[in-house]
């Protein structure tokens, strides 16, 4: 008897208004950010700190995006668009990431060129006196975007607040380099320190590219499912004998969730689709995203008395015998749990 329940309510326009001020925060700061970068360039004429300055570039290229995505994101689904727009907030990861592998390749080309010309870098303490600047400025933004990702879920302002850490771990490593360059005067330096900042960028930018994959595919999550199903284990109730071939795949801020739940087969539909939606609101209670359910139910077999927790049933044939503890790897398995349970008796034998 299959049961479906669906309820996707709209997203909060406080939520989504939210999200798109801190872009917009990002995205005025950044230009502030770019500015002071290229003035330190125009300053020192140092290739390291264009690498860094075209990295922020990327930075408002990639917010711009990442609100253009959100509001996107936020349309309801339709016809053409049965489970929403949201996982346009992915595309918006894995196109922030695209940039960064572009930007990275870059500055290897004018690192090169840098070691071939003998870059000079002047006014070296001004230098590092905009680029402190830059980097605290960095650094206030990442802790607070980082905040507000986490406040309200959104993968794509905690991916905006990890890209600007990096861009402050990059100032930092600047900072240094150009000290080393005024105790040392040796005029690779620069060139070696943006090869070096490269590098770290393209790593960085393939971490953002694989995410987004690993979501647009679909991969499963297993922090995720294990969070669903240390919580449902609190919760369970005695009617949900069973839960199994569980999927959870995320669409922005709404999480859809898949699963089949053995139920006693004595219930009336009312009373099947009342546990459904009680299950529909545990799973929105415990997790962090919007939950849409949509649940295939079966009924008992004479074996599941044996890890049924309904009391005085009177259609019991066997004794409860065995608490089958709900994990990720059981819950996702695609076999009821007493079929789990007799298969590993049968191999201890």
């Amino acid at each position: 008897m299959p049961v479906t329940s669906l309820s996707m309510s709209k997203a909060k326009p406080s939520l989504l208004k939210q999200k798109v001020t801190s872009l917009k925060a990002v995205l005025i700061a950044g230009v502030v950010i770019l500015i002071v970068k290229f003035t330190a360039y125009v300053f020192t004429g140092s290739i390291a700190i264009l690498t860094d300055a075209l990295e922020s570039l990327i930075n408002i290229a990639a917010s711009g995006f990442a609100m253009f995505s959100i509001l996107y994101g936020a349309r309801l689904k339709d016809k053409s668009h049965p489970y929403g727009h949201g996982k346009m907030e992915t595309v918006a990861i894995g196109f922030e990431g695209a940039l960064i592998l572009l930007a990275g390749f870059f500055i290897i080309v004018k690192s090169i060129f840098g070691f071939l010309n003998e870059n000079r870098i002047q006014r070296v303490d001004t230098g590092i006196y905009i680029m402190a600047l830059s980097g605290i400025m960095l650094l206030v933004m990442s802790l607070k975007l980082k905040k507000k990702g986490i406040q309200l879920n959104s993968d794509v302002l905690l991916a905006d607040a990890k890209h600007l850490m990096i861009d402050v771990l990059t100032s930092g490593i600047l900072i240094a380099g150009l000290i080393l360059f005024k105790l040392t005067g040796l005029i690779w330096i620069d060139s070696v320190l943006a090869l070096i900042l490269a590098l770290f960028i393209i790593i960085n930018g393939y971490k953002l590219i694989k995410k987004s994959i690993d979501v647009l595919i679909d991969k499963a999550d297993i922090k995720l499912l294990a969070d669903l199903a240390g919580s449902l284990e609190k919760e369970r109730q005695d009617n949900w004998i069973d839960i199994h071939h569980m999927k959870a795949q995320k669409y922005g801020t709404y999480l859809h969730v898949d699963c089949h739940i053995t139920m006693p087969f004595y219930l009336t539909l009312e009373e099947v689709h009342s546990e459904i939606k009680s299950l529909e609101r545990t799973f929105n209670r415990i997790a962090n995203h919007r939950v849409e359910l949509s649940a295939h139910t079966d009924p008992c077999m004479q074996q599941s008395c044996r890890i049924c927790h309904v009391k005085d049933c009177t259609f019991r044939l066997e004794s409860f015998d065995t608490h089958i503890t709900w994990t990720a790897s059981n819950l996702s398995a695609n076999k009821k749990h007493i079929s789990l349970l007799l298969n590993q008796k049968q191999t201890k034998t």
